[in-house]
């Protein structure tokens, strides 16, 4: 069971550029890690961590057309004003920065270095500047060269866990993808979580990003429940899917299959989506009526389908897209304004 309360409180909060005034909607989580059925017959939950951290730095910014495209890490760099920074300051623990697209959206980005002088470098694996559709040359581009970004501290897996770490058993398992294979981490004899190939590693820096999800496979018989805080998403949050990915809900509340916003005009018959439903894999297609149905049945329509606050979804595309093109950006079913 997933417990959530969210907490619509207006703050005013004046971050370092103090022309900027937010709203702050603040908030809880409860996550269930389902009991193992037996002592050995461990149970996959499906996670994700869809609250925010706190909101460290909000500015205006000019995302610079100088994007260096590199397979394994591509950057590209803002230029940002009102800061008053230390060289380096948001990566000696990881941040991430949120950038704002034309429609209101966010999407967030490792800061890999940031000089003093206010330039932010973020990795990235496509083009920020980039059209939304490439088969559509002069489209809005992915975002504004003029936006606003938000600096925020970056989850770990070591952060996620860390307040039942002793409950963690060493044959428990959290799995991660990175776009290939599943990496298998568990807890080490010194309670550091670790690459299951490397017991003598530390992984517990290992950012787990907003729209990434995560499964838990337990082996003790006792459930665990994480207690997540943060910030409630007060704008529609971005997911970037060009092949396949184990998706975040990105919200706090259940929504339904169709409000993932998934199903766009770039989105294939082919393409699947695979949820689990406690034992096995459920996968769904868009049928030939624009509706998402299970595929064993197109005909059928899922669009109802209840989605839990904090799950995970896996989302295969057939066929690869481009950066720009794997946009996903649900609307919120909730007002964040409200009190």
């Amino acid at each position: 069971m997933r417990i959530v309360c969210l907490v619509f409180a207006t703050i005013m909060l004046l971050p370092l550029h103090a022309e900027i005034i937010y709203t702050i909607p603040q908030g809880y989580t409860k996550v269930a890690i389902a009991a193992a059925s037996s002592d050995i017959e461990p149970t996959i939950t499906g996670i994700s961590v869809t609250l925010l951290n706190d909101l460290e730095f909000a500015s205006s910014a000019t995302i610079n057309s100088d994007y260096d495209a590199d397979p394994a890490d591509g950057t590209q760099t803002l230029a940002i004003t009102g800061q008053n920074w230390s060289q380096d300051q948001w990566t000696e623990q990881p941040h991430l920065a949120y950038i704002t697209d034309a429609d209101g959206a966010e999407e967030a980005f490792l800061i890999s270095s940031n000089t003093s002088n206010g330039q932010l470098t973020l990795l990235t694996t496509f083009d920020l500047l980039g059209d939304k559709d490439s088969e559509t040359p002069g489209v809005q581009n992915r975002f504004p060269s003029a936006t606003t970004v938000k600096i925020r501290g970056a989850n770990t897996i070591g952060s996620i866990f860390s307040s039942k770490i002793d409950e963690f058993s060493p044959d428990d398992r959290v799995f991660v993808w990175d776009g290939s294979e599943w990496l298998s981490f568990q807890k080490n004899g010194f309670g550091n979580w670790v690459l299951a190939s490397n017991l003598f590693g530390n992984e517990n820096g290992t950012v787990i990003f907003p729209d990434e999800g995560m499964f838990i496979s337990r082996s003790a018989t006792s459930a665990i429940e994480l207690t997540l805080f943060g910030e409630v998403p007060a704008v529609p949050q971005i997911s970037t899917i060009t092949k396949t990915k184990l998706l975040s809900s990105r919200i706090p509340v259940e929504t339904t299959l169709a409000g993932l916003g998934l199903n766009d005009d770039l989105w294939k018959s082919d393409d699947r989506l695979y949820i689990w439903n406690g034992s096995s894999w459920d996968a769904y297609l868009v049928n030939g009526f624009g509706n998402w149905a299970p595929a064993s049945n197109q005909f059928g329509n899922s669009n109802t389908l209840p989605i839990a606050a904090n799950t995970a979804i896996f989302v295969n595309r057939e066929t690869e897209v481009s950066g720009a093109e794997g946009i996903i950006a649900a609307p919120l079913p909730y007002d964040p304004l409200s009190e």
